[in-house]
């Protein structure tokens, strides 16, 4: 065979690993309730990636936009609970 027949095909965009950080984060984030420590990154992150996949360097956008939802969600949840814990302390117990 010539040297031209065993070339390697022409390789598809990287998969860079940013979108599936992100995504890693933003579950993270969710179900193991860390908030802005990982809820922040994973926002971030997301949103590096999916400015690769604008540049072509990437193909995972699903990925990125997962984790940037995912990281606004925890977000959204630590605020609110937030929000009911001071409620809760300046409306105080009701006396019996």
């Amino acid at each position: 065979m010539t040297e031209l027949a065993m070339a390697a095909p022409p390789a598809a965009h990287p998969k860079n690993s940013l979108g599936v950080w992100s995504l890693v984060l933003g579950i993270a984030s969710v179900v193991l309730a860390l908030g802005a420590v990982t809820g922040v990154p994973a926002i971030i992150i997301g949103n590096q990636g999916r400015r690769a996949v604008r540049a072509g360097e990437a193909n995972n956008e699903g990925m990125a936009v997962t984790g940037v939802v995912l990281g606004w969600l925890s977000l959204a949840i630590l605020v609110a609970v937030i929000v009911l814990v001071i409620v809760r302390f300046v409306a105080g117990r009701p006396d019996s």
